[in-house]
């Protein structure tokens, strides 16, 4: 194995790609809304790493290629933007095999056969305005079909990939970059991610410049294969379905669960509390008569629309910007004595290593540093402090995929056990949570979890019966 190049991804590299290819998915392009993927952040596009593997490899042999017989490639996981990715080649010859990783694990293979070059008469259609993303369910999906354009714009292409615009036949490429526009813009399109490609291509190719394709099958879990065919081409790709961002109950809908003014001596901060766990919190607070606030890093829609249902249901809500890695006082009429803190990265399993340093760091900056922080800093303006500090139920089910996120949440529960000792004015709750329907849960497996809004009431109103009133005296 031969490394020929490695390579950090920017979010301009993913805007000069999706101009290129047409694939404009919010899961590349846009942070808010990729923190609520399986990602948890904007994710290279498959098909750029696989052209930047090709570009790598050729950029190292002696002569240029011709022209492709075949193309395979299978992408077993995803890159994030600033994750350092390299280019391996394990065959160079007519027969040539790819792997792209990280660290050590291995992000996608690409296999691949050297043929002649084939000409294509037809001129290729320049790229139009990107249209948004198709929004398909799997009701629909199993009789989706259709047609798309090969777009191409040769400048644009040379410019990103000088070797592979220079070496292959342009529509060989053309059809290469329309199978990411097929699985993020149309089919499946919105709620998507490319697994597999297979093409194969034939010695003479003529007809209309356009990617024709059907589902050929699509499963209960959101598993599709897409047949596809085109000028001098055919082929097969897999993409998956996946689910939806969750969207969390009403403030109408838990209205009934909570009783009035339980909670109206509150006047609580939610640290990320524009969705998940921290969404539904600072719905049952307000419900319950608390003056809550809010706070997000990257989601302000998704905090001021909360908000907004908040008041517009004749509760308290206000929203506010907070970096829990940089905390600063927030701009709040009274000090706040309740504090619940929801910030989190993405939480993933990865089981092909036993344990990641790297993730482990990650959540400890989260669940440990982060937090201690934003109660140190808290606490200046109010020394009582009553915290809420969600663990997990995976400590004690010992969670054999997540060793990282275990251990951090561990230190993070003896950091509370530690600021309680320190501060015997504040009380710190840390209860382990089970696993409830978040967007961190969202995979494409159904699992079972319980009701999120009875089990954070039942934990809310734990709290309530340890937290201190207004004169900083220890309730009952």
């Amino acid at each position: 194995m031969k490394i020929v190049a490695d390579r950090i991804f920017t979010p301009a590299d993913q805007s000069d790609f999706a101009a290129v290819s047409g694939d404009f998915n919010p899961m590349h392009m846009d942070e808010v809304a990729a923190r609520r993927s399986l990602f948890g952040a904007p994710v290279v596009h498959g098909i750029h790493l696989l052209c930047w593997a090709l570009e790598s490899w050729l950029s190292s042999r002696n002569r240029a290629a011709a022209g492709l017989e075949r193309l395979t490639a299978t992408f077993h996981r995803g890159v994030l933007l600033g994750q350092t990715v390299h280019t391996s080649v394990l065959s160079d010859a007519e027969e040539f095999t790819l792997e792209i990783g990280r660290d050590r694990m291995k992000i996608a293979s690409i296999r691949g056969k050297l043929g002649a070059r084939v000409a294509f008469p037809e001129m290729l259609p320049p790229m139009e305005r990107a249209r948004a993303c198709r929004i398909m369910d799997s009701a629909a999906l199993p009789q989706a079909m259709g047609s798309l354009p090969l777009w191409y714009c040769a400048p644009d292409v040379i410019r990103l990939f000088p070797q592979l615009g220079t070496a292959l036949p342009p529509f060989q490429l053309a059809a290469i970059l329309a199978t990411t526009r097929l699985v993020g813009m149309e089919c499946p399109g919105l709620h998507s991610f490319y697994s597999t490609m297979k093409l194969a291509f034939a010695s003479e190719a003529s007809g209309s410049p356009r990617m024709n394709y059907r589902v050929a099958a699509a499963d209960r879990f959101g598993g599709t294969r897409l047949a596809i065919e085109g000028p001098g081409f055919q082929g097969e790709l897999g993409a998956f379905l996946r689910p939806a961002p969750r969207a969390q109950a009403s403030v109408r809908e838990l209205e009934p669960l909570v009783e009035a003014g339980e909670f109206s001596e509150q006047r609580p901060v939610v640290i990320g509390g524009s969705r998940g766990l921290g969404e539904i919190a600072a719905k049952l607070l307000a419900l319950g008569g608390a003056d809550v606030t809010i706070t997000y890093y990257l989601g302000k829609k998704d905090a001021e629309a909360i908000a907004a249902e908040i008041a517009a249901a004749g509760k308290r809500c206000a929203a506010a910007h907070f970096d829990a890695h940089h905390p600063a006082p927030l701009a709040l009429p009274q000090p706040q004595q309740h504090l619940y803190y929801f910030a989190t990265p993405q939480i993933a399993s990865d089981r092909t290593t036993v344990f990641s340093e790297e993730r482990f760091a990650e959540y400890c900056r989260y669940y440990v540093g982060s937090f201690a922080r934003t109660l140190l800093e808290f606490a200046q303006q109010a020394p009582a402090l009553n915290v809420f500090y969600p663990s997990t139920v995976f400590l004690d089910e010992s969670a054999m995929d997540l060793p990282e996120y275990c251990a951090a949440k561990a230190a993070g529960e003896e950091v509370c056990k530690r600021l309680a000792r320190r501060f015997p004015a504040w009380h710190i709750y840390a209860p382990r949570l089970p696993r409830l329907a978040t967007d961190q849960n969202n995979g494409l497996l159904p699992a079972r979890m319980q009701d999120i809004a009875i089990v954070m009431l039942r934990h809310l109103r734990a709290m309530q019966a340890h937290s201190y009133p207004p004169d900083g005296k220890r309730g009952p």
